[in-house]
């Protein structure tokens, strides 16, 4: 098993995908100000994702695992004031 490394980031007027390919195994983020958009790109139980929206002060931490990381998953804050602090733990 390889090491745990930290990715920290504070994204405003961007997005962040997350992909298998990345080792993901967890992520955190707060809203720091306006709105942060969710979409996850991959379909369950064959219902497509749609975007979900979180506003200052709200958080979410997702975990996969080493053998199981974390797909799919874009993280938009569309304008300069939108704002999330982002945590994320890779192997």
């Amino acid at each position: 098993m390889g090491q745990t490394n930290i990715f920290t980031t504070t994204l405003t007027n961007s997005s962040l995908v997350i992909s298998k390919v990345d080792n993901a195994v967890s992520i955190s983020v707060l809203v720091k100000s306006g709105s942060i958009s969710f979409l996850g790109n991959l379909t369950f139980a064959g219902i497509a994702s749609t975007s979900v929206v979180w506003t200052t002060g709200l958080g979410v931490t997702l975990m996969g695992s080493v053998s199981n990381p974390l797909d799919g998953i874009t993280i938009t804050a569309s304008s300069g004031a939108d704002s999330a602090y982002i945590i994320i733990s890779y192997s």
